[in-house]
């Protein structure tokens, strides 16, 4: 089975690259093990921790660390890539929002996490005054957000000072019916029962707006016209569901990212999938890749878990496996490695050198990753192979929690290596 470029990973970096690959006509394989990071983050898309614009920031965090990835995409190359990803999200009907600089999100705890892009549903501060008051909900029996937490921890934010954070519990009989035990739904279980309840034209939204109405009216602040709900209201896109609700209630409603499985970053995958299928490309999931073949420095094919002894072979490869979430990269008693084709990876050789010794220290581990050269081809023996590129988080020389750069090196190294496939580089 031949193909023009394959891409190994499902997750950001992956799709960036494959979606790029796609849309310039290219035949186009991307295999997937599974559930990808994006199952588990928040759906925003970080570019680079800073107070101001990250992209004015770039330069000067670049010149002191010269092997980033970054580096190799260049700075153009970045802000092109995550245009394009707006595109593509916009084509499915996922709105990203941004401005000028890196806005806060708010998080499931309350706190507020700097970002460059998130879905336009999703709780922000923008650079608007903060409400005179806020009504944070959740779903009774729903156990993945608690409004009395985040409502301390933002009520500790400076911009909050002068708001009043309220909370409140919706109360929907149907959910008792949906669960033998009312006190263990999941995000994606409240979201398949709404979507069910649509499907079948039964007006289970309208119970939540009559709850909404009941929440405002009970917790002592009437004028209260913001509120925020935990992401469990579809496993597709929300952004009508949740424009409805806000007619029927006549307030702003805005929803905040669960703890794991989360859907916003379940739906980000899911719009970006649809939209590489849409544009001919070839998607396996389940298809962990377990080794290569090769031909002095470059790759013939690879093969699968489930491909028996069948070769993918194609023309050009993109490595976007993760790091060792995913599996992308492995921790050995001997060291770190690479599974699928070997390739050189920076480690450290005293293992107690791997990671500092409280939480919130920096941990060297977090650095390692796969090498390659300027143009992102992945090196193994020291040499590039020349069909092979790097990109997300198995690359090196990043550290994606400290830097708040995780999913902005997904984006742009997986669009930098699909725009060296098509150059011909």
């Amino acid at each position: 089975m031949k193909f023009d470029s394959i891409v190994i990973g499902g997750g950001m970096a992956g799709l960036s690259a494959a979606l790029r690959l796609a849309e310039a006509g290219q035949k186009t394989l991307l295999m997937a093990s599974g559930q990808s990071a994006l199952h588990f983050s928040s759906g925003s898309i970080d570019l680079l921790e800073s107070d101001g614009d990250p992209r004015a920031a770039l330069p000067a965090f670049l010149a002191a660390h010269p092997e980033h990835p970054y580096g190799k995409v260049g700075l153009a190359n970045i802000e092109a890539s995550l245009a394009d990803l707006q595109r593509h999200c916009a084509e499915e009907g996922l709105p990203l929002f941004r401005q000028e600089r890196n806005h806060q999100r708010l998080t499931p705890i309350g706190t507020l996490k700097s970002t460059w892009l998130s879905p336009a549903t999703c709780a922000c501060l923008t650079d608007a005054p903060a409400p005179a008051a806020i009504l944070l909900a959740t779903l009774a029996g729903f156990r993945d957000f608690h409004p009395a937490l985040a409502a301390a921890n933002l009520a500790a934010q400076p911009r909050f000072a002068h708001c009043r954070i309220l909370t409140g519990e919706i109360r929907l009989p149907q959910l008792a019916e949906f669960s033998r035990n009312p006190h263990e739904f999941r995000s994606a279980d409240i979201a398949r029962l709404f979507d069910k309840q649509q499907h079948d034209k039964q007006d289970l939204l309208a119970d939540l707006a009559r709850e909404i109405g009941r929440m405002v009216q009970e917790c002592g602040e009437p004028g209260c016209r913001h509120i925020v709900l935990p992401a469990c209201l579809s496993l597709g896109l929300v952004g009508p569901r949740l424009a409805e609700l806000e007619q029927r209630t006549g307030c702003t409603i805005k929803e905040v990212a669960t703890m794991p499985p989360s859907l916003i970053g379940m739906r980000m995958q899911e719009a970006l999938k649809r939209r590489f299928m849409a544009l001919g490309g070839t998607f396996l999931t389940s298809e962990r890749v377990l080794g290569a073949r090769f031909d002095g420095d470059k790759v013939i094919g690879v093969h699968s878990q489930n491909g028996d002894d069948q070769l993918f072979e194609a023309d050009h490869f993109v490595l976007a496996s993760g790091s060792f979430f995913s599996r992308g990269l492995e921790s050995r008693l001997g060291g770190i490695r690479e599974p699928i084709f070997d390739a050189d990876v920076l480690s450290l050789p005293e293992r107690d050198a791997w990671a500092g010794r409280r939480l919130f220290d920096h941990h060297p581990f977090m650095g390692f990753g796969v090498k390659t050269d300027d143009k992102l081809r992945v090196l193994r023996g020291g040499k590039p192979l020349v069909n092979l590129y790097g990109a997300g988080s198995v690359l090196a020389h990043y550290d994606p929690v400290r830097e708040g750069s995780g999913s902005g090196v997904a984006v742009a190294t997986g669009w930098q290596a699909a725009g060296h496939i098509l150059a011909g580089v």
